[in-house]
């Protein structure tokens, strides 16, 4: 079995798979009998994010990271020729090839159902410009194998967690040796006592493996940390966005309650017209006995109005401010109980 071959298949998969095919493909090799080649494949690391979004873009756009590196040989020549024409030229390619890698990696990653967040497109973005700035960096990306973002410091490429980035993985080469295997001992032999050397090696492996496994728990929970924060970010936004919203609907509603103000006092002051008659004359007609009947009141009531054509006039304002106030909307309807009660008053006058 090859190891920079499961190398290549592992670091295509997805992050969540690529444990448990890690472990397999170890098994197999461990199962075939080649002992060393198992070991290197248990070692291979968990990629983070940030390294997953690169792995999967050196897949996804060969060409772009082609041009990639070609731009950065452009760069570092222009930076030892001290080409200032060439710097001022290159410089915004650089930021347009890396702008557009990142929204390729992003959009890939969306098509997985995966949110790349501000600190993961950052991490992807120092990665590549590590690799504009370095050869070796370079190097890293083009094998799709990173386990951990890139960025240069001036003097080398660190990963980060800040220690030297190195090429992942390392083939083992199996060294087979052309002696005759020794003669097995005879069973009565004493059993060879355990290396304390080898003792401490397979505590160290035990440690070391315990400590990758806590590894990958700590990187799930960031990752599901970032997811949280930027669905919580996004929930911020659709938030600000309802407040503007009905901030919008607020101010529109108070326009039209003034307007309704508005008509309410023309209204009551077209009221108060109708009723001037009534104050400027408040004699004439006695009210009819309540032991009359209906139709007696009513036909005494129209008379009364023929022999006084103010009255007359003062009822026929009343009923069309009455009309006004009940065609109008909600907040003049209790001007109507007025102009009902005034309606009343002026059918039935006080007596004299």
């Amino acid at each position: 079995m090859d190891v920079d071959q499961v190398a290549v298949e592992l670091y295509g998969l997805a992050p969540e798979d690529f444990t448990a095919a890690r472990n397999l493909a170890a098994k197999a090799a461990k199962d075939d009998g080649d002992t060393r080649t198992a070991e290197a494949i248990k070692g291979l690391r968990k990629p983070t994010l940030a390294a997953w979004l690169a792995n999967q873009l050196v897949r996804a756009d060969p060409d772009g990271i082609h041009q990639l590196t070609e731009l950065g040989e452009q760069l570092r020549q222009a930076h030892l020729s001290a080409d200032g024409p060439a710097l001022r030229r290159l410089t915004p390619q650089r930021h347009e090839l890396v702008g557009a890698l990142v929204a390729t990696a992003r959009d890939k990653a969306r098509a997985e159902g995966r949110t790349v967040t501000a600190a993961v497109a950052e991490r992807l973005t120092e990665t590549l410009d590590a690799a504009l700035v370095d050869p070796g960096a370079a190097q890293l990306l083009r094998t799709g194998q990173l386990t951990s973002a890139l960025c240069h410091v001036g003097f080398g490429v660190v990963d980060e967690s800040g220690e030297p980035a190195r090429l992942v993985p390392v083939k083992p080469r199996v060294v087979r040796s052309k002696r005759p295997a020794p003669a097995r001992k005879a069973a009565t032999s004493p059993r060879p006592r355990r290396d304390p050397l080898q003792q401490r090696r397979a505590e160290l492996a035990a440690r070391a493996e315990q400590a990758a496994a806590d590894y990958a728990e700590a990187e799930a929970k960031r990752v599901e940390a970032e997811s949280l924060l930027d669905a919580n970010q996004h929930h911020v936004t659709d938030l600000e966005t309802t407040i503007e919203r009905l901030t919008d609907q607020l101010e529109q509603t108070c326009d039209r309650l003034k307007a309704v103000r508005r008509e309410t006092a023309r209204l009551q002051r077209s009221l108060d017209r109708a009723t001037r008659p009534r104050r400027l004359h408040n004699g004439g007609v006695t009210a009819p006995p309540s032991s009359w009947p209906a139709s007696t009141a009513d036909q005494y009531l129209k008379w009364s109005s023929s022999r006084h054509p103010l009255r007359a006039m003062t009822l026929a304002s009343l009923d069309e401010a009455r009309c006004l106030v009940r065609m109008w909307s909600s907040p003049a309807r209790h001007l109507c109980p007025a102009v009902d009660e005034l309606d009343v008053a002026m059918h039935c006058p006080r007596t004299a």
